[in-house]
């Protein structure tokens, strides 16, 4: 009943359900290092994204409104222009002399992993707030990669249409069997717990390569 609650519970939200608990990572890192304001800003803020998602997701449980394709189409769309208003929240409050407009900027270069930042001095940067900046630069990698093979792939989007040969927006022959028999939902948290894992566990590897060729923990992670 839990999974199919999951399932069925708009894309968006449950990202911006992931966003708040992974607040709690910098928190966490902040509190372990001693930097208490920082790790305040983290984990309010993320009790505060959660509560709010959880209030919504409780207005939304006796919803039973089929996922789309198109549905999801439109969530990509609103995690590009929601999730880094919401990532940037706990930044505005971690370093009170920046701007709204400049932690907003830098959350939304961290998630589209485009590299443009806003602070040159990185030494102005707490090493937990660098550890943020990666984080969601991370999720962004794995939401694109996500959203490509189960959602852009299915639609002939976002390349599919090339391998595909197909019209833009029409299905593909030879889609696999997840695609004819599944609907959106599922078929995108199949895709997730097929992803997820491997991208996590090559971040794994990479991280402990780095530390064995003598890179600083932190940084290799980042």
């Amino acid at each position: 009943m839990f999974r199919a609650q999951i399932v069925h519970t708009p894309f968006l939200v449950l990202l911006c359900l992931v966003a708040g608990l992974s607040m709690w990572v910098p928190a966490a890192h902040a509190s372990l290092t001693g930097d208490h304001d920082v790790a305040q800003a983290f984990f309010y803020s993320g009790i505060i994204v959660m509560i709010v998602t959880g209030m919504v997701m409780l207005a939304m449980a006796n919803r039973r409104t089929r996922t789309t394709a198109r549905g999801q189409l439109l969530a990509v769309v609103g995690a590009y222009l929601l999730l880094p208003v919401v990532f940037a929240l706990p930044m505005t409050q971690a370093m009170p002399d920046t701007t709204g407009i400049n932690a907003w900027f830098e959350m939304v270069s961290s998630f589209t992993t485009t590299g443009a930042t806003v602070y040159d001095d990185a030494g102005r940067l707490a090493p937990s707030i660098h550890l943020w900046r990666a984080l969601v630069g991370w999720m962004g990698g794995l939401f694109m990669l996500v959203a490509a093979t189960a959602i852009l792939a299915p639609m002939n989007l976002g390349g599919g249409e090339v391998v595909a040969g197909r019209d833009v927006g029409q299905g593909a022959h030879g889609q696999t069997q997840i695609t004819r028999i599944a609907d959106p939902g599922e078929r995108l948290w199949r895709y997730v717990s097929v992803i997820a894992p491997v991208y996590a566990g090559l971040t794994l590897a990479l991280w402990l390569c780095l530390m064995i060729a003598g890179e600083v923990n932190l940084v290799a992670l980042i």
